[in-house]
């Protein structure tokens, strides 16, 4: 299944003040999750709510039916990224 990616706001800010190759890298995951569906993981102890793991860093996102489609909501360290929600 094939997904479009929207990025939000904060996600976009986040993703420049990473150092370059890691945001790359979170990127390419980002695309390797839209194309083939794979990667994505609920998260535990919420009601709704998806996350993509790259490293140490986390992608929290939500999913779309119609359109088929990613909204990157946050990117952060793995440690920090659960006290958001």
């Amino acid at each position: 299944m094939r997904y479009f990616v929207r990025y939000d706001l904060k996600a976009e800010k986040q993703l420049e003040k990473l150092p370059k190759e890691i945001s790359q890298r979170i990127i390419r995951k980002i695309r390797n999750v839209a194309e083939t569906g794979r990667g994505i993981e609920s998260l535990k102890d919420e009601a709704y709510g998806f996350k993509i793991r790259v490293g140490n860093y986390r992608i929290l996102i939500d999913l779309c039916s119609n359109p088929n489609e990613i909204i990157v909501r946050y990117i952060g360290l793995r440690g920090k990224v659960y006290k958001r929600i």
